[in-house]
């Protein structure tokens, strides 16, 4: 349904706009859904990334929110929240299910690219991550006692994309992204392809 919405909120942009060159500057915010994959493997006490513990990885579907700035036609900032949703967590044989950790970023990024005249821009990011992740058990399991139930851990950002603006207010953007993450139970990131209506003022 999520999906149905988006492409008919895009559909009715592209037969009630006219093409205009885009403002070099402003603020903008945005919405839309990404799809991706989330992987982990667990760490040690050095936080290097091993088999000889759990692994965790699962494909899903999730809300993407950003809002940034341009200063100029080539360089901006640009912040994002995602809910990357719940995955399963097997143990050292990926049989048994033993739990389930729960996953979502605030993002903060240096945004740089190129616009050109009919309202395309292609664009390039790289920034901060702020990581949350909860686990939880099932019964009959265990976390290690380092792991905790709750974590917030610093990450990195990096992402490529492509931007057409149907005028000054209205656009629509694809994007590519990786988010990574290390807590004291898990390595890993998250490597999602978005899906986004940007409105601009």
């Amino acid at each position: 349904m999520n999906r149905i919405i988006l492409t008919a909120l895009v559909a009715s942009a592209v037969c009630f706009s006219q093409i205009a060159r885009a403002k070099d500057s402003g603020g903008y915010f945005g919405a839309g859904l990404a799809d991706g994959l989330l992987s982990a493997c667990a760490n040690t006490a050095n936080y290097t990334c091993n088999n000889s513990n759990f692994t965790s990885t699962s494909p899903g579907t999730h809300l993407r929110l950003i809002g940034g700035y341009d200063f100029k036609k080539f360089i901006g900032v640009e912040a994002g929240l995602s809910e990357f949703g719940s995955y399963k967590v097997s143990d050292t044989t990926g049989l048994v299910n033993v739990g389930s950790v729960r996953a979502s970023a605030f993002t903060l990024a240096a945004r740089g690219g190129y616009k050109f005249n009919f309202g395309l821009s292609v664009f390039g990011k790289l920034g901060l991550a702020s990581v949350w992740t909860k686990y939880t058990s099932n019964p009959g399991w265990t976390w290690p006692a380092n792991m905790g139930t709750s974590q917030q851990t610093m990450g990195m950002v990096a992402g490529l994309g492509w931007q057409y603006d149907f005028d000054d207010a209205l656009g629509i953007r694809m994007s590519f992204e990786n988010i990574e993450f290390n807590d004291t139970g898990y390595k890993g990131g998250f490597a999602s392809t978005n899906l986004m209506v940007v409105f601009k003022f």
